[in-house]
């Protein structure tokens, strides 16, 4: 299985370059996992524009295959939930982590699920950093790692 987490790609602040790095380090000893930031440097006249752009680079990567998006109007999940959406298929995982405005509604409307993680906003640095975690914290509760602990 392989989880592939799409982001588009802003200035990073080397605080959330460690997190990341310590996250990918306990991650990549029980599943492959690939982070791929999506550059975007065209200028838009509106945030729609924008938002249905870098969704079209988002799922050109991934040609046809099912993917996560994360939005605060999704569905909250606890981290068993999580755990149990991205290992009871067994396939490659797919995750969409929007832009500065989010995600399109064409993005969302394709998406096989919608997550939130609050109904609060967070910067894209820390909201991937906490994803890792919870993608860590999936992994620990499938292999029954005292990490996670109930």
């Amino acid at each position: 299985m392989r989880v592939s987490l799409f982001y588009i790609k802003h200035n990073k602040t080397k605080n959330a370059d460690k997190f990341e790095e310590h996250y990918l380090k306990k991650i990549k000893k029980n599943m492959e996992l690939q982070i791929i930031g999506i550059t975007c440097k065209k200028k838009f006249s509106s945030k729609e524009q924008q938002m249905e752009y870098e969704g079209d680079l988002m799922r050109q990567k991934i040609k046809k295959e099912k993917y996560i998006c994360f939005d605060k109007h999704g569905e909250k999940v606890t981290s068993e939930i999580f755990a149990n959406i991205i290992y009871k298929s067994n396939e490659n995982i797919n995750l969409f982590v929007g832009g500065a405005f989010g995600l399109s509604n064409d993005v969302k409307k394709h998406a096989s699920k919608i997550i939130s993680f609050s109904d609060m906003e967070f910067s894209h640095e820390v909201f991937r950093v906490m994803l890792l975690e919870q993608v860590y914290r999936a992994n620990c509760i499938f292999n029954n790692h005292p990490y996670h602990q109930n």
